[in-house]
């Protein structure tokens, strides 16, 4: 990624995203390779999009402002795949893989996973920095220093601390596979309950303050057993929060509603509902089917055996004599800022619901787990990971996990846990830093960056240096009089007069001043063929006939001859480019409405930004350029004419490294004859500075057969 262009940084990290995603996501092959292969590339893309921007916000030579840019950008990225397409899908980000590392991951207390996320890149960034960069030994070390004094930076950090009400919780496992392996549907949904009240009922000679049963412990079927349900509750006389994915539980016995939900469901400790929680955020082409017309030929999704119907919003829930708590619904938990929320709403601990049996021995329950810990540590809360089969665990704020089950095994876990009013800086501020990433890499990507092959400032210029302005012209006779006098009243300094036949006798006018002054002269054309091309005809000559400094300029007196030595002196002294500016502090313009103004200097602002351009008028056609750097421009072909032509002699004269600067001038509208710009040249100028300033971003160069 180095060196890499856009189009190829997409493809690298398409590659890469296509692997390592593959691989984290391998356990969805058991629903298929359609579904695998789908969620795969999409997921893949946030690498790939990482791998096209990274270019635009690398920095050559300064390797911290680099390294910022790449974490800034992947933070980004994995956020926006949090968000869309179908609601976000958050798995495999890069913060979670840190839960083991106590040192890295104490940032998500501060910011949460992103922030991880965040310091992780920034910190490899780095190390690659110190690996690859040439030079001294020393100077290397130093990359690889700054990078481990960031991930040992959330030292400083501590996690938070619970010390609110200790509560007795236990938390119901079953084996889900073996309970409906056989019979029917509505069969298993009953054995599945049928294990849960078994394993409840010894609960009954040392009751906890909370009993859980894991998400789809209550299935449709199950429904049909709700009083054994109830009796068994009030026989052990402890409040039990359930999973239940069925119609809604509170209206059984009160006619048959088709609509199901998935819940998480109190019961008081005497049977009787008491609160439900309906899960939001469902599992696309999991729990529901979006765009069902356009899709819904796909053989594969006939697996789906039910849609579901999504809850109104997210909120915690009550039980007598307990906290306030939320619970959080498998997928969801996925999800940072819905925990943040609940926490926000007063949420004291939290309880996941989860059903992964579907997912067999494979590594995604310890993926989710994994989500679970983190979580326990954005928020400083503990977390009871219920799974109606595995795995679950108790976690506290530090993500530390006890009382850990396995997959399948029918598990009672019990221990005390403690209720919490704190609130985390990342609960109190939210994703801030994402939202900074974004800002922060579309600004390192819209600012111009430093260029390759810089050349040094050039030595100055004897003062009697070879000067030659270029006037073109047509149907300029009520100016160009006054205009070449302007001119050649400065020493040294001679005039070309480049006239398309003009029929107003301009060229006639030329003649009867080259008579008197021999520092004058003509190239008369025998049609009007263009201002680029009249200026390329003149840089020929001046290149040809030896001269050291060749002018553009005007030939409406738009151009002020008495600004030309200011000019001048600027390319003798430090620059190869210099530009006549109308909006550096001390330029102008006059006789123009606001409304052109504005656009001009909007257009201009908008060259600067998308072709890096380190100018303020790019438009501009009074400038001084070096022998140099003429010859250097001319020697390949151009695309424009008009204000194209002149951005693009900028733009090549920046993208070769030669040095440009700015001198203020003064630009007065034209008082005699029409402008030659038509709207068809202000339209190509801005078409060729999009396409250039894209071409930039995904090829390296404006253009194909640019010659950096």
């Amino acid at each position: 990624m180095r060196d890499a262009t856009s189009a190829r940084g997409f493809l690298l990290g398409l590659v890469y995203g296509l692997v390592a995603f593959g691989i984290t996501l391998s356990w969805i092959m058991l629903f298929g390779s359609l579904a695998w292969g789908a969620l795969t590339l999409l997921t893949a893309l946030s690498i790939a999009l990482f791998g096209a921007v990274f270019p635009l916000v690398r920095r050559s030579g300064r390797p911290v402002l680099t390294a910022l840019g790449a974490a800034a950008v992947w933070t980004a990225m994995d956020w926006l795949r949090g968000l869309w397409p179908f609601g976000g899908f958050t798995w495999g980000s890069l913060g979670v893989s840190q839960v083991p590392n106590t040192i890295t991951v104490r940032f998500a207390v501060v910011a949460g996973v992103f922030g991880v996320t965040f310091v992780v890149v920034f910190a490899a960034a780095l190390l690659a920095e110190g690996a690859t960069r040439k030079g001294s030994l020393a100077r290397r070390t130093r990359w690889v220093g700054l990078a481990a004094l960031a991930a040992l930076s959330p030292l400083l950090i501590s996690f938070a601390d619970a010390t609110g009400r200790p509560l007795d919780v236990a938390a119901i496992q079953v084996d889900f596979d073996e309970a409906i392996r056989h019979g029917s549907r509505e069969e298993g949904d009953i054995a599945v309950t049928r294990l849960n009240l078994d394993l409840h009922r010894t609960l009954k000679d040392a009751a906890p303050d909370l009993a859980v049963w894991g998400e789809s412990a209550l299935d449709p079927g199950s429904l049909e057993i709700l009083e054994d349900v109830r009796a068994t509750i009030a026989e052990v006389g402890v409040p039990v929060l359930t999973g239940a994915t069925s119609r809604d539980i509170r209206s059984v016995g009160g006619g048959v509603d088709p609509t199901l939900f998935n819940q998480a469901v109190v019961f008081d400790g005497g049977g009787a509902v008491v609160d439900v929680y309906r899960k939001t955020h469902l599992v696309p082409y999991g729990e529901y089917i979006p765009w069902k017309r356009v899709v819904g030929w796909i053989p594969a999704l006939d697996q789906i055996a039910y849609e579901l119907t999504p809850g109104e919003r997210v909120h915690t829930l009550d039980a007598p004599g307990l906290p306030r708590f939320a619970a959080p619904i498998c997928f969801e938990n996925s999800f940072p800022g819905l925990d943040r929320a609940l926490v926000r709403q007063g949420a004291q601990f939290l309880v996941i619901l989860t059903n992964n049996a579907a997912y067999d021995e494979t590594s995604a329950s310890a993926q989710h787990l994994q989500m679970s810990r983190i979580r326990a540590i954005e928020t400083g809360r503990w977390v009871v990971h219920a799974a109606v089969s595995g795995i679950s665990a108790f976690v506290d704020p530090s993500g530390h996990t006890s009382q850990r089950t396995e997959l399948f095994e029918p598990a009672l876990i019990r221990r005390t846990i403690r209720a919490s009013t704190g609130r985390t800086l990342y609960v109190r501020w939210g994703d801030w830093l994402p939202i900074a990433s974004l800002a922060f890499a579309i600004g390192m990507a819209a600012v111009p960056r430093g260029r390759r092959n810089e050349r040094p400032a050039p030595a100055p210029l004897d003062p009697g240096a070879r000067t030659l302005v270029i006037l073109p012209t047509y149907d300029e006779a009520k100016t160009i009089r006054d205009v070449v006098t302007g001119v050649l009243a400065l020493p040294g300094v001679e005039a070309l007069v480049v006239d398309d036949s003009s029929p107003d006798g301009t060229a006639g006018i030329v003649r009867e001043l080259m008579a008197r002054e021999p520092r004058l002269r003509l190239l008369e054309r025998p049609a009007r063929s263009g201002l680029a091309s009249a200026y390329l005809e003149g840089f020929d000559r001046a290149l040809d006939e030896g001269y050291d400094l060749i002018v553009e300029m005007d030939s409406d007196l738009s151009h002020d001859p008495g600004e030309l030595a200011s000019l001048l002196d600027a390319a003798r002294d430090r620059h190869h480019l210099v530009v006549g500016s109308r909006y550096v502090p001390g330029g102008s313009v006059t006789n123009w409405s606001r409304a052109r103004l504005a656009l001009s200097r909007m257009g201009n602002i908008y060259a600067s930004v998308m072709l890096r351009l380190p100018l303020h008028d790019a438009t501009s056609g009074y400038r001084v350029y070096r022998r140099a750097l003429l010859q250097d421009l001319v020697a390949d072909p151009f695309h424009a004419d008009g204000y194209g032509f002149q951005v693009e002699l900028v733009m090549r004269s920046w993208l070769h490294g030669w040095t440009v600067g700015e001198v203020p001038i003064t630009f007065r509208e034209r008082e005699h004859g029409h402008s030659k710009l038509s709207r068809g040249i202000v339209v190509e100028a801005l078409w060729l500075v999009t396409r250039w300033g894209v071409a930039l971003r995904i090829l390296g160069r404006p253009h194909r057969g640019f010659r950096a």
